[in-house]
């Protein structure tokens, strides 16, 4: 086999070639020891030509292994086959001497008991085994029967839900009181616009009575008491921000009650027919826990 030379490790091509037949090697050196079975492996040129052909000898040795497992089966089965067959002529011959010997009455007998193992799918005639397998196979007809009639059931169920959803479904989106207010969009935009107005003043406002407080308390420091004309404008301002708080509370508390609502008209009117329906949901499930409690 060839060896790497310090060109080679330049060349990647090379280097997967050299790699590729080493490995190629060590398979047919796998290949030899197993079939000189411990013995020594007589000594030989390594080189592509003979790798080449210990390739096709190796393959060609396991095509032939292959052939030879597949024949071996092949002969056990018909060998099976054969042994089979013998087993069913003397069994036809038991069969025959014995029918020609049964009365009519026998031979009927015979072949309803044949007819009902067959049907039962018994392993054997003995009416032990045919009385086990007519009680297992009861026992499956009425588990399949309780089953069929539960799914049945079930089936009946889930179709008048469905029904009852459809109808929902409908009236969510016929009925206009589950629609959204066609200006809800607008007098959103224009309370949250008043809102950030509102708390603009309500910061300027603050920062003028802090101004106020600390004018009215570097003068108190100077005089005993303070302007009435100072006061009475600190009580005005601080009644007006006092009212701008309150609308400003009342607007937050309309605007949230649309938060969790898209932007889009028709996303928010599925959101608030979505919620209509969970709580006719709440509505059905108190409704029946009161009608539970009131029937104990």
């Amino acid at each position: 086999m060839d060896t790497l030379t310090p060109s080679d490790f330049f060349s990647p091509s090379k280097a997967r070639q050299q790699r590729a037949q080493a490995q190629d090697w060590a398979q047919i050196d796998s290949w030899l020891s197993y079939k000189y079975a411990g013995r020594t492996v007589p000594a030989f040129e390594r080189n592509e030509e003979t790798l080449r052909v210990l390739r096709e000898l190796s393959m060609a040795n396991e095509q032939a292994d292959e052939q030879r497992v597949v024949q071996e089966r092949l002969e056990r089965e018909a060998l099976n086959e054969l042994e089979e067959k013998r087993t069913h002529d003397d069994d036809r011959k038991i069969l025959d001497t014995v029918t020609a010997h049964l009365t009519s009455s026998g031979s009927s007998s015979l072949d309803s008991i044949a007819s009902t193992a067959v049907a039962l799918n018994a392993p054997a005639p003995s009416a032990e085994i045919m009385a086990h397998t007519v009680l297992h196979h009861t026992s499956a007809s009425q588990s399949l029967a309780n089953q069929l009639a539960h799914i049945r059931t079930l089936q009946r169920y889930l179709q008048k839900q469905y029904a009852l959803l459809r109808s929902q479904l409908s009236e969510l989106q016929s009925n206009p009181a589950f629609s959204a207010p066609p200006s809800l969009q607008r007098q959103t935009t224009d309370q949250v616009r008043q809102t950030k107005h509102l708390r603009s003043k309500i910061r300027e406002y603050e920062d003028r009575l802090s101004t106020l407080q600390s004018a009215h308390a570097r003068g108190s420091r100077g005089q005993e008491v303070a302007s009435a004309e100072a006061i009475a404008d600190m009580l005005e301002q601080q009644s007006a921000l006092d009212e701008l708080r309150r609308r400003v509370e009342d607007l937050e508390t309309r605007v949230d009650e649309f938060a969790g609502l898209p932007a889009d008209k028709e996303a928010a009117r599925k959101d608030v027919g979505r919620m209509e329906v969970e709580l006719d949901a709440l509505r059905r499930q108190r409704d029946g826990l009161f009608e539970r409690m009131v029937a104990r």
